[in-house]
């Protein structure tokens, strides 16, 4: 009974950790020096109404997409990191909400504007969800390829707001020259806050210490087994 009780644990172990780490993130882009101040950008996996003018409501559910990720919501945590949509009602644009004039990564470790996002051309496309996995959703956004009001009925919050397509890396990725009637559901384009790269090594990116206590739930099953085993029936 005790070696099947050990045996159940290190599989539950080995299937915990497995399926924890599954859809690798970069929340931390590689190559960047310490100091280095850069941006995180995704396209939602679930999809909205475009139906509120306030702008609040949609930083609300990138928020709360981010969160859906243990491993992006830790590090949001560690880091003080709030989202903000990159939309724009008829009060407030999405360059004035969401702020963007330096670095920016998508969390698949590619680099996708080095001025902001809202010079018309990308220099990839956005292109990954909350998870790392691949989209090509269209995506609510209510703006000029600028990031401005895109004014008229266009933005979000009235009848046809404008929108884009999170696989497209150019001009077309925020505003695609068409409107959608507002109660469709789409995704929505979440940027990070400012990120600074931290100056010391010391601290773990939050799959690190995921693969850590995968690592020592493993060792301790397997010593628990170890013993069992020794165990006179």
């Amino acid at each position: 009974m005790i070696f099947k009780l050990n045996s159940a644990v290190l599989v539950a172990a080995i299937l915990g950790c497995t399926t924890g780490y599954a859809g690798t993130i970069y929340t931390t882009p590689a190559g960047l020096t310490p100091g280095t101040q850069y941006q995180l950008i995704f396209v939602t996996s679930d999809t909205t109404f475009a139906t509120s003018t306030t702008i609040g409501d949609y930083n609300t559910f990138v928020n709360t997409e981010a969160a859906l990720n243990a491993t992006l919501a830790a590090f949001d945590t560690m880091n003080g990191v709030t989202w903000s949509v990159i939309g724009s009602t008829p009060s407030i644009s999405a360059s004035t909400n969401a702020v963007s004039t330096g670095l920016v990564y998508n969390l698949e470790n590619i680099e996708v504007a080095s001025a902001g996002v809202y010079g018309g051309t990308l220099l990839a496309a956005v292109g990954y969800d909350e998870n790392g996995a691949a989209s090509t959703n269209a995506v609510w956004t209510g703006s000029t390829t600028t990031g401005g009001i895109a004014g008229g009925i266009n933005d979000l919050g009235q009848t046809f707001p404008n929108n884009g397509y999170a696989d497209v890396a150019t001009g077309a990725w925020i505003n695609d020259g068409n409107a959608v009637f507002s109660n469709n559901g789409l995704s929505l384009y979440a940027i990070s806050s400012v990120i600074t790269v931290p100056t010391s090594s010391s601290t773990p990116e939050p799959g690190t210490l995921a693969l850590t206590a995968c690592a020592s739930l493993l060792l301790i099953a397997m010593r628990v087994r170890k013993m069992s085993e020794r165990r006179p029936f």
